[in-house]
């Protein structure tokens, strides 16, 4: 029985299940205590329209059973902040996680907040191996339970990076796992067609010359040694007449037509004695004009990986070989390709509705292995749909996020359907959603109020190059993060601490709260949250000195997302294909969700609870500010 076939057997028990004339069977009894199930940026406004539409009925049928309730997310109401609260019960002033990114102030420098990946070194005098190591704060409640023998498996849980080693559990790593580039995704796309530049965001373009008949040219990975892209051959051969694309590479060929996708195709990169493996898979997009093949990003090969996916080996192996090859890398929905216009919005949907019936697929027989007494799966396509999706929302019919949240209820009910007798079941998002329609160049803005200064006025700022930081003040990086220039802090400081340090901060509080739209009137700014003065001594010095909390429809821009500060005016608007969000959305606004098979004790409550809900549920000490959710 193939993946998909196991999947739709297990939908189609669930329906049988829920027919009044079947008889209803339980599974036997076994270890399954506690299962969670974590569906990314599931929004609750309309988690609850569509329930209500009918649309959810698994969803509807636990809500009847334990209650629906909004969950408080974090501020920032992100992925690495949010997840990182849900692992260790700990509120971001805590655990050390205040974003996507932190800025070094040493350098001014962006970063990764939960960890750093360090890229493989090539030098005359050695080679250093590539290395992941996380900054996260505290312990997450699945270790604490691991030292006390409660046996646990981890489904792709997000920046749980990386994947702890645990004695008596399984672990696949999710969001947070590299590419072999060792980014966080990186997709190419190999061309004909003219195209202005062969860098973009999250991706490289290759172009080709236009022929009918061979194309000999190569795929890129890591840097090696000078500097330079290691490369393996790529051969292409073109059919145009019959729509179709023949692809060879090492020691595997394909030939693939437009519109469908590749199997994978295995990769060493070498480089003297040192080999990097990994897998790629294709999608023709199109052929009879102009070549276009999209390459996903080069995934970590389970069988040597170059940096961890999960523990034991031998368990992960089989665990992405015998699912259809699940891809490894955690950014899986390739949303980078759509911003850039290269995958069509149809294909990424496609792709998403694949890899979370790939996830369940894998969850279920986890499930009736009955290894585990904790069971934790999460699925980001909810987020990433949403992302690309959001303004489709508001289509009489939903839009592709309907079908996501649709493919979710399955999920769920199939899970249920699995579940042992006494098992408590947990089903949440982290965060919620909002449009993404305008976004503020936030450093721009501060430089209209002149606490912000470039080397020359009019050029340009990228990562925080060209400032002059002498007659700066303040300055942003990241979704929403605000720093002021501390002398004693950052490295060219200009702003002495006190009461001078406070003065700018309320100033600038003030006038962020003043912003308004001036192509609708809106108010651009919800709140303005303290942050370095809440954090703990341990991670303050990581910590913003300011979280902006934007209105819906608002977020700081692209560019201020990685220091920059283009000209002009302050606010625009969104250009992307990614139009909703939430990574910098006021918390008080952005709730997720939270459904249990049992009565929750609270009508308030919040992702610092799960930890300690959990811990309970095991009869393991609790600590932190949690408070146990169920009996």
């Amino acid at each position: 029985m193939n993946r998909r076939q196991f999947l739709q057997a297990s939908l189609a028990g669930t329906l049988l299940a829920s027919c009044k004339s079947a008889p209803k069977k339980e599974p036997p009894a076994g270890k399954q205590d506690v299962v969670v199930l974590g569906f990314d940026g599931v929004d609750p406004r309309l988690l609850e329209s569509w329930m209500k539409a009918g649309d959810l009925p698994n969803l509807q049928s636990l809500s009847r059973e334990g209650g629906l309730h909004r969950l408080g997310s974090t501020s920032p109401p992100n992925s690495p902040v949010a997840w990182s609260t849900f692992a260790t019960g700990r509120h971001p002033s805590q655990h050390g996680v205040f974003g996507f990114l932190r800025r070094d102030p040493e350098n001014y420098l962006p970063g990764t907040a939960p960890y750093t990946i360090r890229a493989p070194r090539f030098k005359p005098d050695g080679y250093r191996e590539p290395q992941a190591v996380s900054h996260r704060q505290g312990d997450a409640f699945w270790e604490i339970l691991d030292a006390r023998g409660v046996p646990a498996t981890l489904l792709f849980v997000p920046y749980a990076y990386p994947p702890p080693e645990m004695k008596h559990g399984r672990v696949l790593s999710g969001l947070g796992t590299p590419d072999l580039r060792f980014t966080n995704s990186s997709f190419t796309l190999f061309t004909t067609e003219s195209t202005d530049s062969d860098r973009v965001a999250g991706g490289r373009i290759v172009r080709l010359k236009p022929q009918s008949g061979k194309i000999e040219t190569r795929l890129e990975g890591s840097r090696g040694p000078g500097g330079k892209y290691l490369q393996v051959p790529l051969r292409l051969e073109l059919d145009r007449k019959n729509g179709s694309v023949g692809i060879i590479l090492g020691e595997k060929n394909e030939t693939l037509s437009v519109g469908k996708r590749s199997g994978w195709f295995p990769l060493r990169f070498k480089a003297g004695d040192v080999v990097l493996q990994g897998r790629v898979r294709f999608h023709l997009l199109g052929v009879k004009k102009d070549l276009k093949l999209y390459a996903s990003p080069i995934q970590l090969d389970p069988n040597m990986p170059a940096l961890p996916l999960g523990t034991p080996s031998d368990w992960m192996q089989k665990a992405v070989e015998v699912h259809g090859g699940l891809p490894t890398v955690g950014w899986v929905h390739d949303t980078a390709a759509v911003n850039a216009g290269v995958l069509p919005p149809e294909v990424f949907l496609g792709e998403v509705l694949d890899t979370m019936e790939a996830r369940a697929d894998l969850l279920l027989r986890e499930m009736e292995d009955n290894f585990a007494r904790l069971l934790i799966g999460v699925f980001t396509g909810t987020d990433r749909a949403g992302h690309i999706f959001h303004r489709q929302t508001r289509d009489p019919d939903g839009g592709p996020l309907r079908k996501v949240y649709r493919a979710m209820d399955r999920i769920v009910g199939a899970a249920k359907k699995k579940m042992r007798p006494g098992t408590r079941l947990l089903v949440l998002s982290d965060h919620g959603f909002h449009a993404f329609d305008r976004q503020l160049h936030v450093n721009t803005w501060l430089e209209s109020h002149k606490w912000f200064r470039r080397e020359r006025p009019g050029s340009e700022v990228k990562f925080l190059r060209g400032v002059d930081w002498k007659k700066t003040r303040a300055y942003s990086m990241g979704n929403g993060q605000l720093y002021v220039n501390l002398k004693g802090r950052e490295s060219a400081g200009s702003v002495p601490g006190g009461n001078q340090r406070k003065a700018l901060l309320e100033s600038i509080r003030e006038r962020l709260l003043a912003i308004k739209d001036p192509v609708n009137g809106q108010r651009v700014v919800s709140a303005v949250y303290d942050v370095a003065d809440q954090a703990d001594e341990a991670v303050r010095r990581w910590a913003p000195d300011l979280q902006i909390a934007f209105s819906p429809g608002y977020r700081s821009s692209w560019e201020t997302s990685l220091g920059g500060a283009p000209a002009g005016e302050a606010l625009a608007d969104n250009p992307k294909a990614w139009c909703g969000d939430h990574a910098a959305s006021d918390v008080a606004h952005t709730p997720g969700f939270l459904l249990s098979n049992a009565k929750i004790r609270h009508e308030d409550p919040s992702l610092v609870d799960l930890s300690s809900t959990i811990l309970g549920l095991f009869q393991a000490p609790v600590s932190g500010p949690g408070r146990p959710l169920l009996g």
